[in-house]
């Protein structure tokens, strides 16, 4: 009955090969993956390195809050992942549940190498429990018997390889957590 909010990353990175060998048309097989599933997704396309890496870098995360002493204190959090090298970079929500306490993101990189591509697929999700109002109670309640919306995650990362699969690529999972 105590007021909780939990929050659960996870990430996958995928090496690509073959298929489009367009940024542009893998960057629109992703976007278009997102839009199925997200309420809302902005897209960032960028140029990409030349000569292109050999190998891309794995991405890193970064707090926007970091060294703010009073966020720290309070537990807020805002980690997002920087890819270098990225030819696409997106960050999506899916807010649908959002007035029940739940919020989904997904920040997705695609970067190009000497052989292919990496997709960084970078998720979170959070929601509020316990019972602090009749409302609060009823929610909690239903989620006892229907889950969260976090089990549309794995719908969204499955549909992100099959947009890519379907440039002909094809794809291979090299690093996931959890």
């Amino acid at each position: 009955m105590t007021p909780t909010v939990t929050r659960q990353e996870a990430y996958a990175i995928y090496d690509i090969k073959g298929g489009s060998p367009s940024a542009v048309s893998n960057s629109d097989a992703i976007t278009q993956a997102l839009q199925k599933n997200m309420t809302g997704v902005r897209v960032n396309k960028e140029i990409p390195p030349s000569p292109l890496p050999i190998k891309p870098q794995r991405f890193v995360l970064n707090d926007m809050f970091k060294g703010n002493g009073f966020t720290a204190a309070a537990g807020v959090s805002l980690t997002v992942p920087n890819c270098p090298g990225s030819a696409l970079t997106t960050m999506a929500s899916n807010e649908a549940m959002a007035r029940y306490g739940e919020n989904t993101t997904f920040f997705v990189c695609l970067q190009p190498y000497a052989d292919g591509y990496w997709m960084t697929v970078y998720s979170t999700f959070s929601k509020r429990s316990g019972a602090t109002s009749p409302a609060a109670i009823g929610v909690d309640l239903a989620r006892a018997f229907v889950g969260d919306s976090s089990q549309f995650i794995p719908r969204t990362v499955n549909d992100l390889i099959v947009a890519m699969m379907g440039t002909g690529a094809t794809v291979a999972l090299i690093e996931a957590y959890p």
